[in-house]
């Protein structure tokens, strides 16, 4: 007798949905198909979209900042997620500038995400590399992350990485098949002044700055090989001059992830008596850049949230270099761009980011053998006024016509009508090198 049978739900079968049952024995899949064997537990999912538990491939918990420390630790972040719908995520290691802080970096993040209730995984993260990068590039495999974040920008806290290093790392890229995580802005463009409030915001972050950078690193990838993945990418405009000038690059080479609220909002929310709420960078666009960047679409490979809250008191100041940068989107990013892209919006939360992540060959599809990780969504009418982790949420008021009705992880239910059934997160990445 099989554990768990999802019974005549609408299934996902990578292209399109097909009316189907699906049994779960052990965590995994097992089945998928009609007239399923008996199983423990059964789940009636007539009426129900069946979909992959969703990935979210971009995650701030616990970020620390000196200061202050993004709201949600790995407990409450992973909560959050679970309720959206989302089995796993991949968060940063804190940035570092040579090997031996990247295993130290490594061993500390081990620790604060083990309470998390979905599965996780990491990017490791450089900083203004001062060793050798081959070095560090073999450290990083050696502890199984596939994935390095670099920074094109933020020269002033000394994250940003030159750009013979960002060249010397596309080379090694190529030869040894990892993945370059990219936050893509033209560093001299960016200003900060004491006078600047939130709606100076996009004046200070110009979407033209981040064309510019990001058609230099496509040359980069065109020059040296590799593969890079531009990370919230946040206007149509850098979108069109990459598909024009490098379409031979495009989800091949140079991956473009992108961002909930980058489709739902625009720059014009940073004037109003809460805009201090919507800061983040990069920047909200212009409604034309958002509009431009909706009609793309297809040609955004993956989504990512950049979930990273602050309390609403920690975000209401005047000065705009007094709020911290960063919203959350981890709970609703499937609600709230499906009811704009439809089910266009399922493989760049499922599929895409698993096989860009090393993560295809037990997530990110429902298929025999994966683990059993699913959202089910029912339709709905709905508009968003909270979410479970801190009450408010810069997706107040939004319309919705989905709504995650259960989550499940390896084959037990993380969420199932409206609360949180308690689940244990395990790490996905590749174990270290010993």
């Amino acid at each position: 007798m099989d554990d768990l049978l999802i019974r005549n739900g609408s299934i996902w079968n990578g292209t399109r949905f097909e009316v189907s049952d699906v049994s779960v024995q052990d965590g995994k899949i097992v089945a998928i198909g009609t007239n399923a064997g008996p199983a423990q537990t059964v789940f009636e999912a007539s009426g129900r979209f069946v979909l992959p538990g969703f990935i979210d491939p971009h995650v701030h918990f616990s970020l620390d900042l000196g200061k202050l420390h993004s709201a949600d630790d790995f407990r409450s972040g992973s909560v959050a997620a679970a309720f959206g719908g989302v089995t796993t995520f991949i968060d940063f290691l804190a940035p570092t500038d040579n090997e031996n802080d990247l295993e130290r970096a490594y061993y500390a993040r081990l620790i604060e995400a083990s309470s998390s209730v979905v599965d996780y995984r990491f990017h490791a993260t450089i900083k203004h590399p001062k060793g050798d990068l081959e070095a560090y590039v073999k450290k990083m495999l050696s502890l199984g992350m596939t994935t390095l974040k670099l920074f094109t920008t933020y020269s002033d806290s000394g994250r940003r990485t030159d750009d013979d290093q960002i060249e010397r790392l596309l080379a090694l890229s190529e030869r040894y098949g990892f993945t370059i995580l990219a936050h893509i802005e033209d560093d001299s463009m960016i200003t900060m002044k004491d006078f600047y409030v939130p709606a100076d915001l996009p004046k200070s972050r110009p979407a033209a700055g981040e064309t510019a950078e990001a058609l230099k690193l496509a040359g980069f990838v065109e020059k040296h090989g590799g593969t890079l993945y531009m990370v919230h990418l946040s206007s149509g405009t850098t979108l069109d001059r990459l598909r024009e000038r490098y379409p031979h690059l495009l989800n091949r080479k140079f991956f473009i992830e992108s961002c909930p609220h980058y489709f739902a909002f625009t720059e014009d929310v940073l004037s109003r008596a809460d805009g201090c709420l919507y800061t983040m960078s990069p920047a909200l666009r212009t409604a034309a850049e958002r509009d431009r960047l909706c009609a793309g679409f297809a040609d955004v490979y993956a989504i990512g949230t950049d979930h990273c809250p602050f309390r609403r008191e920690e975000k209401e100041h005047d000065r705009l270099r007094d709020i911290p940068m960063g919203i959350g989107g981890v709970e609703h990013a499937y609600e709230v761009l499906s009811a704009r892209f439809g089910a266009a919006v399922i493989p760049k939360m499922t599929e895409h980011p698993a096989k860009i992540n090393g993560l295809s060959d037990r997530k990110g599809t429902i298929a025999i053998g994966h683990d059993a990780d699913f959202a089910i969504v029912r339709s709905v009418k709905e508009r968003i006024v909270s979410d479970h982790s801190h009450g408010h949420t810069v997706w107040t008021g939004t319309d919705v016509d989905a709504r995650i009705e259960a989550t499940i992880l390896r084959g037990a239910f993380a969420v199932k009508d409206g609360r949180f059934l308690g689940t244990k997160g395990q790490y996905v990445g590749r174990k270290p090198e010993r």
